[in-house]
């Protein structure tokens, strides 16, 4: 149990929190293990049982515990910082950040794009487009679902180059097709899951996630790729850099 600094201006559940931050930052407390529960921090803090589920509440919405019902508070994985201004796949995104990537594969085979897809791609609406559609893992564990469309003409045979639940899509774009991802446009926003989404996730039609649409372009503007995802609201910190405006 970590010792708690005196305060008096500040609530002392933030205290405790700010404590166990300390703990999991330093590795004293590592992903996966075990907190205290409500009754046993009260009672060796010296706290009521209101002041601990405050301060494991602030914990969980600072993404650093997780709350498994029935089981108690646990140290959680990072977040997945992604970083807005840099394209790249979820493979590179994954071992930048030091996590495995891998992948199960829901669907793999040649479709028909249907109008936002088409429209995305520049394509006649119908026509053929290779559908990969995967649940995204981090170290094991589901946190995102994709499904990637990309126009048949331009990579056949795509989905037999290479077993997609270990390898990366954007390198066999580039290896096998000399297609090389150069800027997308992407668009996020929050929500509430489906019930198909929330299945594959393992995550509750409550939970937040984050929608997102990319458009990826290839060097000379032609789109080449189109994605709709779900992605777990507690598996992602979205990072933006800004520069200050000429008009400001």
């Amino acid at each position: 149990m970590p010792s708690i600094v005196a305060a008096d201006h500040v609530p002392l559940y933030q205290r405790i929190a700010s404590s166990f931050a300390a703990q999991i930052a330093s590795g004293a407390l590592k992903v996966g293990e075990r907190l205290p529960s409500e009754r046993q921090m009260a009672e060796e803090l010296g706290a009521s049982r209101m002041t601990a589920r405050q301060a494991l509440k602030l914990l969980e919405r600072r993404g650093l515990v997780e709350t498994r019902t029935g089981r108690g508070a646990f140290v959680a994985h990072p977040r997945i910082e992604q970083q807005l201004s840099t394209l790249s796949g979820f493979t590179e995104e994954m071992h930048r950040g030091g996590r495995l990537a891998s992948s199960i594969v829901l669907d793999a085979g040649v479709g028909a794009a249907d109008r936002e897809a088409a429209a995305a791609l520049g394509i006649a609406e119908h026509a053929p487009v290779h559908r990969l559609v995967r649940v995204r893992l981090a170290d094991a564990e589901p946190v995102g679902l994709e499904r990637t469309e990309i126009p048949a003409a331009l990579a056949p045979k795509l989905l037999e180059h290479a077993d997609f639940s270990t390898d990366s899509l954007y390198r066999v774009l580039r290896e096998d097709y000399g297609l090389y991802p150069s800027e997308a446009e992407q668009k996020l926003w929050s929500a509430h899951p489906d019930a198909a989404s929330a299945a594959s996730l393992g995550i509750s039609l409550q939970s937040p996630v984050l929608f997102l649409t990319r458009r990826t372009l290839d060097a000379t503007g032609r789109p080449i790729e189109y994605v709709r995802a779900v992605y777990r609201g507690d598996c992602f910190v979205m990072r933006v850099n800004l520069t200050l405006g000429t008009d400001t």
